[in-house]
């Protein structure tokens, strides 16, 4: 085996994570900029109060004197609100950090290539081959896939009998067949009412 395949064989998993899971780089520049713009403020400010120059809104004694003099207040509104907003914003940074943030999309398991195929074109896929299977009209048979599920429901034609396992191992067997990572589990439902045969 030659040692390039073996390194392009090393980088699949990683081009699957990648395009399987949502980037956090939108957000880490995003809290860049608002620290970047907070930081060059007090900088700003303080250089001109310094240089003895007027303060473009406040100078940084006047702004901690002002929050100090709002934590000696008997309501503290300004302390607890921005405390709070401060609260809400690491909350929200470390449930964004500690989440996989997956993707609508699945891999098929290949050592060699990276496949990712939308969670819409896998539906499709399904609804296609059920209806298919059954001889239903297009739009009578509609999936929605999950990370690990995959839900048909089926409106038969008024009057049609559907035998509900013999679909189901049908589904099993085929969406197993594509050896999608992570494994998806066919379900089936059919629903009560029937549509008219046009």
């Amino acid at each position: 085996m030659s040692n390039k395949s073996r390194k392009s064989r090393l980088r699949v998993p990683y081009l699957v994570r990648r395009e399987t899971h949502s980037a956090r780089a939108l957000l880490s520049v995003s809290v860049a900029f608002i620290l970047i713009v907070a930081l060059g403020y007090l900088v700003t400010e303080g250089v001109l109060a310094l240089s003895g120059q007027n303060p473009l809104i406040a100078t940084p004694e006047n702004i901690w004197k002002q929050f100090y003099s709002d934590l000696n207040n008997d309501s503290r509104l300004v302390p607890i609100t921005v405390g709070a907003l401060l609260s809400l914003c690491g909350a929200l940074l470390l449930i964004k950090s500690l989440l996989p943030g997956t993707l609508s999309k699945h891999a098929l398991n290949d050592n060699r290539v990276a496949y990712v195929v939308d969670d819409a074109v896998i539906a499709s896929g399904v609804s296609r081959l059920v209806r298919e299977k059954i001889g239903l009209p297009q739009g009578a048979v509609s999936t929605a896939v999950s990370k690990h599920h995959s839900l048909s429901t089926i409106t038969p034609n008024t009057g049609q009998e559907i035998n509900q396992k013999e679909i189901h191992d049908f589904t099993t067997e085929k969406v197993t067949s594509w050896n999608l990572h992570p494994r998806l589990t066919a379900r089936i439902k059919i629903n009560t009412e029937g549509r008219l045969e046009k």
